[in-house]
């Protein structure tokens, strides 16, 4: 533990997140939900998705970007396919709607395609397609953001966003998850830095001349932009991701200046039981899994891991020992608890100390 950093149980973490959703107006289902995405993001050590978002979604309710209690509902439908209007609400429910959804419709034709608009932010675009895959299919995730941060290769000015992409599948081990920003990084890790005024570790962003740069506040304070992965690589599966889950599913595109929205999600479900059949596919990627992890390592590593492999040994490890928050996270979520006049004392009293 970094010394200082408060350790934190989940379920008072899911506590917070509950009573501080339900101050701000959203009925107990919907605080419960939005809750437990956020905690459970911290608990997969993403927590650029976590409880750090707490205090930014209560502001996000005060400027109007997200309604707390809107209404979710299907607006276009077929036996395979849906458009779920998520009414200005928390993405969160509107995109465990849609996973519910994708597995039903796949269960019942062998695949499936769901899109929502008109949401507020998703949380972690992972957790919908770990649901997919935890009902023994594959799942494919895209999303588009509605902020342009991300600066196209060879260019200095914000033209896409974040653009995550997502794919699982089932094993018999643990979940194959492949869950990340088509940029070098997710806003929120670049966020994490800002907040704790730490320089990233390598040249992140771009300032606003276009000079690589590792001062988090050349981005929030002097106009720079993210850059794609994998440079031209990156880009093009940027623009492909808001191809299909911003134009495809009529959101549109963040710097046209009129996207829907604050996220737009694609998931696509496959079952595997109406191609080599699910058995047969689970015990095939779990062979392949275990093909990858007796690799022997190289210089310099412990052992080969594999996509979704930290993500649920943390989540195991945080369970029993707490989720470890940064010091200026805790203190705006602190700071939020009292703005809307909760009992800190009660809400913290199973809070490990620091």
């Amino acid at each position: 533990m970094v010394f200082g950093m408060p350790t934190i149980k989940a379920s008072t973490l899911l506590n917070i997140g509950i009573a501080v959703f339900e101050a701000v107006g959203s009925p107990r289902y919907e605080a419960e939900i939005v809750s437990s995405s956020l905690v459970e993001a911290d608990l997969a050590g993403v927590h650029s998705h976590g409880v750090m978002r707490i205090p930014y979604y209560v502001e996000h309710v005060r400027e109007g970007l997200i309604k707390p209690g809107a209404r979710v509902e299907i607006v276009r439908e077929t036996s395979t396919t849906a458009i779920i209007d998520g009414g200005g609400g928390f993405g969160q429910v509107a995109g465990r709607r849609a996973s519910e959804i994708a597995v039903s419709k796949a269960l019942s034709h062998g695949i499936s395609a769901v899109a929502v608009v008109n949401t507020g932010h998703i949380g972690r675009l992972g957790e919908y397609t770990l649901y997919i895959a935890e009902n023994g299919m594959v799942g494919l995730g895209f999303c588009t953001t509605y902020r342009a941060s991300v600066a196209p290769y060879g260019g200095r000015g914000r033209r896409l966003s974040t653009a995550p992409i997502s794919i699982a599948a089932p094993s018999s081990r643990f979940p194959f998850l492949l869950d990340y920003a088509t940029s070098i990084v997710a806003e929120g890790k670049l966020r994490l830095k800002y907040l704790s005024r730490e320089p990233t570790p390598e040249a992140w962003i771009v300032d606003a001349q276009g000079r690589l740069s590792m001062d988090p506040s050349d981005f929030y304070e002097r106009g720079g932009a993210l850059l794609p992965f994998g440079g031209y690589k990156g880009y093009a599966l940027a623009m492909a991701v808001e191809i299909l889950s911003g134009i495809l599913v009529g959101a549109g595109f963040p710097c046209s200046g009129c996207y829907k929205g604050m996220n737009s999600i694609l998931l696509i479900a496959l079952d595997p039981s109406v191609f080599v059949g699910r058995d047969v596919f689970v015990n095939d990627v779990s062979k392949y899994i275990e093909a990858m992890k007796s690799t022997p390592p190289a210089e310099g590593f412990l052992e080969v891991l594999v996509p979704g492999e930290l993500e649920y040994r943390s989540r195991e490890e945080k369970l029993k020992t707490g989720v470890p928050v940064e010091d200026e996270v805790w203190a705006r979520i602190r700071r939020t608890i009292v703005e809307l006049g909760l009992d800190l004392d009660r809400l913290l009293s199973e809070a490990t100390p620091p």
